[in-house]
């Protein structure tokens, strides 16, 4: 009667160990779940980021192309005559006009390249994160007793193999 008490014990143990295996496992797919949600939102933020830096840089070259021709031209007028040299001041304005709008853009691009410098940092902490939470996951090793050993296995589809060995008697 003593060994079926002992025995019984042995399979309540070993049940109750499985049953908080199990939700020790769903907690950890549902903690690696929201990271990969998290991390499909900064990779989105993050190409987002890249078009923006793209649009943006596209906008400071063609500012800067449009400031030499003007500062050239601005050159030869100031040579001409003085009927000329109020037209020049129009250009002069619209020099100032383009430097301030280069300035903006230029300012524009940095924060965006920031921005986009943390979103890949970002996105490389989640990657780490997951990587590290997969790693010790995989090949977690439980035994109970003699009575019976299993193996948890966590590839990257998150199935659960358990192994059990057949000598339990």
């Amino acid at each position: 009667m003593k060994a079926l008490k002992a025995t019984s014990l042995e399979k309540s143990v070993f049940l109750r160990r499985e049953r908080d295996a199990r939700a020790s496992f769903e907690n950890e797919r549902a903690v690696r779940e929201a990271a990969e949600g998290e991390l499909v939102k900064e990779c989105e933020i993050s190409a987002e980021l890249r078009q923006k830096c793209s649009a943006l840089a596209t906008e400071a070259r063609e500012a800067r192309a449009k400031v030499t021709p003007l500062e050239e031209r601005i050159g030869a007028l100031a040579r001409e005559s003085e009927a000329q040299k109020a037209a020049a001041e129009e250009y002069k304005g619209e020099v100032a006009r383009l430097e301030a709008l280069l300035a903006e853009k230029d300012l524009a691009l940095n924060q965006a390249q920031t921005d986009l410098a943390g979103a890949l940092s970002q996105v490389a902490r989640w990657h780490q994160s997951l990587a590290e939470h997969e790693k010790r996951a995989e090949g977690k090793t439980c035994a109970l007793w003699t009575l019976c050993s299993f193996k948890l296995v966590f590839p990257d589809s998150l199935f659960l193999v358990v192994f059990f060995n057949q000598n339990w008697r």
